[in-house]
């Protein structure tokens, strides 16, 4: 929604907001942690886009945004937030990590400011994971500034960040949560007339998140690099404590362990096995995060940090969304042996506080990485090609329980083996064909197997028809063998493949026009597209026919279209 913008002003913002500072309280001991700071506030800002869902989750409606709308741009366009009558100070956090496989020592915050944690009154589908997922939210939200100016953190940046890139994470991260898959959300988004100087000049913008953690694996990796072990203790801890509960009270009699030891090592597989999930995810929509180093992989599984994302357009498993990636290391084939990379880095971290006896442990945490990766992968791409995985159990409509029981056990015995070679195949074929990779799938879930004509229209999609033909045969064969054995009429199938290939994604043309109407690049500045398309992606599974035009395929000039790590 929109909500109508004032002047500028320094006072503290005296919205009914219950503003702490939780990661201070935390680390109060440990002033290595964090620098307070102080914001750089936008001159005459302007409020761009706001998120009504984003927003329910600290508890705020629309008559609590209007009413306090000159609140709202102290705290979100000017970092000013007041707690208990007194002016709170953001803060940076230090971080360090791996960037492009390569060292990179001290970073931090550097164009990133927490505000402060408010109350959550989010649950687990509000941040995309699932809705029995086991992860501990708290009860505690964290609000960040991203572009709210320098920081001791900045290596040499202004910490400023540009129109262009806040409107691609703003429209970025509700997307993703649209789509089911856990991020850091975005609240709203803040622009002025400020000058930015980047490869030329731009203007400055501020997005304000939201995460019930911002805690990354540079986190960790800081501390141990550095040697402030007392402080990584501490923070395992607390992380433990606060989002990983489970693994401080079980059972490790056996294992002969240290109980220290041994939920550091349970710690550390649970952040492994998410970070496998979230990968699998990812490469079941065709998204490319772009820069994943290490410092922008989240301790609790979000998807973190956009800066030069996409979305796949034509298939191509070698795609580099980022114009900066010069090796292609961030390429959507590469993602998952790259989360595998990151994870590893992060388990050289764990060894410094772990003892002799558990460090050979953490090779049990890569392993649920490379477990959950392929689980999790194997379960989206048989749903999207409308197949029932390999090692799946489905309860069987038969009366006669030893007949469901043995249905089950034949589907896996038979189809088991065969799905995983079979999704190979598949995408194989995709690499070789290189159709529309979201288009694809989308009209493959309307396609009848019934009626072998009815793939045309898929058919006139791809570039080796040979291929696809080949493909086409197996595909129908194994498909109704499934739907025999599970009894499956096709709507049932129909209704599970659409619930997992969407209609609309955040393809890089349609933010890139979002973001020339905002700039004004032929006009006067026009922000209805960005909440156009902000509406358009909260449903993407839905068909919204009124937008059909959003689904389809990027225009020619598209194709030239590039992203860097420049913001």
């Amino acid at each position: 929604m929109k909500i109508e913008s004032h002047p500028a002003h320094v006072a503290a913002a005296t919205t009914p907001l219950n503003w702490k500072q939780g990661f201070a309280e935390d680390f109060a001991g440990f002033p290595v942690a964090y620098r307070r700071v102080e914001a750089e506030a936008l001159h005459e800002p302007r409020l761009l886009c706001w998120s009504d869902e984003a927003a329910a989750c600290i508890g705020l409606n629309n008559s609590d945004v209007e009413r306090h709308a000159h609140d709202f741009e102290s705290c979100f366009a000017q970092g000013q937030v007041e707690y208990l009558g007194q002016s709170l100070a953001p803060i940076a956090s230090a971080y360090a990590g791996h960037q492009f496989g390569v060292w990179a020592g001290q970073l931090g915050d550097g164009r990133a400011m927490l505000l402060g944690d408010l109350p959550s009154q989010a649950s687990a589908l509000d941040w995309g994971f699932d809705a029995l997922d086991s992860i501990e939210l708290s009860d505690r939200i964290e609000v960040q500034l991203k572009g709210s100016g320098q920081t001791p953190y900045s290596r040499m940046g202004d910490g400023r960040a540009v129109l262009r890139s806040s409107i691609r994470e703003f429209l970025g991260s509700e997307a993703m949560i649209g789509l089911g898959i856990p991020s850091t959300r975005a609240l709203c988004l803040y622009a002025s007339d400020d000058p930015v100087f980047r490869e030329t000049t731009e203007t400055a913008a501020i997005v304000t998140r939201l995460a019930p953690s911002f805690l990354r694996f540079g986190h960790i990796e800081f501390f141990a690099h550095f040697h402030h072990h007392d402080a990584l203790n501490h923070l395992l801890r607390k992380l433990a404590q606060k989002h990983y509960p489970a693994v401080l009270s079980a059972c490790h009699e056996a294992s002969g362990l240290s109980d220290d030891d041994f939920y550091k090592l349970a710690l550390f597989k649970s952040i492994a096995s998410r970070s496998g999930d979230l990968i699998a995810r990812w490469q079941s929509v065709g998204f490319c995060h772009g820069v994943m180093n290490t410092d922008n992989m989240s301790l609790m599984g979000l998807t973190i940090d956009y800066g030069p994302f996409g979305f796949l357009d034509q298939y191509d498993e070698d795609h580099v969304c980022n114009h900066s990636d010069h090796q292609g290391r961030y390429s959507y084939n590469n993602q998952a042996a790259v989360g595998a990379w990151n994870c590893k880095a992060l388990a050289l971290a764990f060894r410094t506080v772990l003892s002799e006896e558990a460090a050979p442990y953490l090779a049990e945490g890569l392993q649920a990485y490379r477990s959950a990766y392929e689980t999790r992968w194997q379960e989206r791409f048989a749903a999207k090609f409308g197949l029932m995985p390999a090692g799946l159990k489905t309860q069987h409509k038969s009366d006669d329980p030893q007949t469901a029981q043995s249905d089950e056990q034949d589907l896996d015995d038979d189809a088991g083996p065969s799905i995983h070679h079979f999704l190979e195949q598949s995408m194989e074929m995709l690499q070789r064909c290189k159709p529309d990779f979201t288009l694809f799938f989308r009209r493959l879930s309307k396609t009848s197997l019934q009626a072998p004509q009815e793939c045309s229209e898929i058919r006139d999609m791809v570039l080796d028809l040979a291929s696809f033909d080949a493909w086409w045969d197996a595909y129908r064969d194994i498909a109704q063998r499934q739907m025999s054995r599970l009894r499956w009429d096709p709507g049932q199938r129909q209704a599970m493949m659409l619930a997992v290939n969407p209609k609309y994604i955040l393809r890089n043309h349609l933010a890139e026009l979002a973001i020339r109407r905002a700039r004004g690049d032929h006009g006067q500045p026009d922000y209805d597209e960005i909440e156009r398309l902000l509406h358009v992606l909260r449903k993407p599974y839905d068909e919204q026919p009124e937008f059909e035009s959003y689904a389809a395929e990027p225009p020619q000039w598209a194709k030239g279209l590039s992203v860097s790590c420049s913001s």
